[in-house]
């Protein structure tokens, strides 16, 4: 039977949230095969990744008013776009994720007990604030590396979340993100 993600009381202490993002950005098995047995942890997982999408929207509007002098309004349309495509991707290559581990690999899970510990996988794109540092190099590397970041750790939630294989979890991964990748291409630029 499907029930609300939210039916469950919610856990919304932020200690216990920063703890488990902590332990998530550290790649903790026993945190993943957590989050996704505990459905009180839901609004926690889908607040990090606006979390995340509003400290990669800052990042890039902070770079862009300190090297180009961007206006106010310019840095909080960034936010605001950071914002919603971090919940548009996650819930897309979510889902993508879903679809390949119930349907390809067979394995019996509900969406929000690989969503949560996925979600929380992007607990190191906290360090896209950072990115707002005026020197382009930096920028850049910031970006890089919390990116691959959420990529090593998402392949560890779902290895854990999924009962998988290292290499079912990478396959998935490459799978989740040429899906994304083809997704995009279908979108026009202008």
């Amino acid at each position: 039977m499907m029930t609300w993600p939210f039916a469950t009381r919610q856990d919304l202490n932020l200690k216990r949230m920063i703890s488990r993002m902590s332990k998530a950005a550290r790649l903790d098995s026993d945190t993943f095969r957590e989050l996704r047995d505990d459905a009180s942890t839901t609004v926690q997982s889908v607040s990090l990744v606006a979390i995340i999408g509003l400290c990669y929207g800052a990042g890039l509007g902070f770079f862009g008013f300190f090297v180009a002098g961007i206006s106010v309004l310019d840095i909080f349309t960034i936010i605001l776009i950071g914002l919603l495509s971090a919940v548009i991707i996650a819930f897309v290559w979510s889902g993508t994720t879903f679809l390949i581990v119930t349907r390809l690999f067979r394995r019996t899970i509900d969406y929000w007990g690989l969503a949560r510990p996925f979600f929380f996988s992007w607990a190191p794109g906290l360090l896209f604030i950072l990115m707002s540092s005026p020197i382009p190099i930096i920028s850049e590397i910031i970006g890089a590396a919390g990116t691959a970041w959420i990529g090593v750790a998402s392949v560890f939630a779902v290895k854990n979340a999924a009962g998988f294989s290292t290499q079912q979890s990478m396959l998935t991964f490459i799978i989740g993100v040429l899906v994304l990748i083809f997704i995009r291409s279908l979108i026009p630029l202008s």
